[in-house]
């Protein structure tokens, strides 16, 4: 059969070669189109180091000063602190709220940044790390995991007091340190802050920024706020238990105007983190659907192309495959001689195809792909994508082969001969 397959390519050669560069152009595009999809899906399915569901973010507004509700004296620091201690610990009292927290522009999917370059020892991250500025529960409303596998309650216990939790990745960009726990228990510098240091408790994982960010903005550090500073923080937010959260949004605010509104402080507005991450990711999701229906129309060209390349090829040997019947080859034969020689010529493409590949690739025409072994350009990613499309013109070919044999199998011989 293989003897078979080599004579009948070099017998019409002239055919073949303007084939094989269809076939070449056609898998190199099919590469990209592939290497695309697999880095959105790649980005999308990486674990985001926190679980918002079931989580709601609860917002605070403070009584004006002209308002006749307002409480005189009860503006200055001390008071708004106790307040929202009453407040919070008022939401924690309540049977469906599993934990809750104050922290500063530090919760996921959100547009407000605080941060900068943060020093421990020499080592000083450059770029722009997040500083997530928050009360211990924050870990136990979003679930936030140690490296070694602590649980959030573990998480929670370690940023008591004056301290902070690193993310795993905090000098894996600017140093290529993947391991951040030699660090625990060693002094770590804020932005602007050359004196003040504050001990680093223990590491977690990645916190990324949102499903689709990639880079420097997924490094954080969590610091613990000081006694007073919830007295600032714009941020509420709250876990309620898996079975307890139906209406829970509209039974709060029904309770807020009497439980929940203490000195000045009370609560105007409660949002599902649901709607908040909907909100963020839209014109993500915009952006990523235009491209996903811009490579599935290619996508379909590029199938029609080689289904009527092949179809048309094979149309044109009906008289070979009566003559390959009437010497008593059988269907079966015919059939993979036919598949066997498409497979044998994208075969032959492919090689070349991904030497191009691997070029595009190296230029940094693909797309940016944070992981292990290059960013444009890696081993496993180049294997993985180039064998599913391979996989997809084969099956093309196949297609383009399988329906047009099968009919002009079909044909007597006696009267395909005769019409030739």
């Amino acid at each position: 059969m293989n003897q078979k397959l080599f004579k009948q390519i070099r017998a019409e050669w002239r055919s073949n070669v303007w084939l094989c560069v269809e076939l070449l152009i056609v898998s190199v595009v099919l590469w990209y189109i592939v290497d695309f999809c697999y880095v959105i899906y790649t980005v999308k399915h990486r674990p985001l180091g926190f679980d918002t569901e079931h989580c709601y973010s609860v917002t605070l507004a403070t009584v004006d000063t002209s308002s006749p509700e307002h409480e005189q004296g009860r503006d200055n620091w001390e008071d708004i602190a106790a307040d929202r201690t009453e407040l919070i610990e008022r939401l924690r009292r309540r049977p469906e709220v599993e934990a809750a927290a104050y922290s500063h522009v530090s919760h996921p999917y959100q547009g407000s940044n605080s941060g900068g370059d943060f020093t421990i020892d020499t080592l000083k991250t450059s770029g722009y790390t997040l500083m997530r500025l928050i009360q211990p529960d924050f870990l136990r409303v979003f679930r936030v995991e140690g490296v070694d596998g602590e649980t959030p309650e573990e998480m929670a216990q370690m940023i008591q007091g004056h301290s902070a939790l690193v993310s795993e990745n905090l000098f894996d960009y600017d140093f290529d340190i993947k391991d951040m726990r030699p660090f625990v228990n060693k002094g770590i510098y804020m932005p602007g802050d050359t004196t003040n240091a504050i001990q680093v408790r223990g590491v977690t994982k990645t916190f990324r920024y949102n499903d689709y960010k990639q880079g420097q903005m997924n490094r954080c550090v969590f610091v613990n706020m000081g006694s007073l500073e919830h007295a600032n923080a714009n941020e509420l937010v709250v876990r309620v238990r898996e079975n307890m959260d139906k209406d829970f949004i509209d039974a709060l605010m029904a309770d807020a105007p009497t439980q929940f509104h203490i000195g000045n402080q009370y609560i105007c507005r409660v949002q599902s983190f649901d709607s908040i991450k909907d909100n963020i990711l839209r014109g993500d999701r915009r952006m990523e659907a235009q491209y996903i229906i811009g490579l599935t129309f290619l996508l379909i060209n590029i199938f029609l192309g080689l289904l009527g390349t092949f179809w048309f090829r094979t149309q044109q040997r009906v008289a070979d495959i009566a003559v390959r019947m009437v010497n008593g080859a059988t269907r079966s034969d015919i059939f993979r001689l036919l598949v066997g020689e498409g497979l044998l010529l994208l075969s032959i493409v492919t090689p070349i195809a991904i030497a191009i590949d691997v070029n595009i690739a190296h230029l940094e025409f693909t797309q940016y792909l944070e992981a292990k072994g290059g960013e444009f350009l890696s081993a496993g990613r180049m294997i993985l994508c180039s064998g599913i499309a391979y996989a997809l013109m084969a099956l093309m070919i196949v297609a383009g082969i399988s329906i047009p044999a099968r009919r002009a199998m079909r044909i007597a011989p006696a009267e395909a001969l005769r019409d030739e």
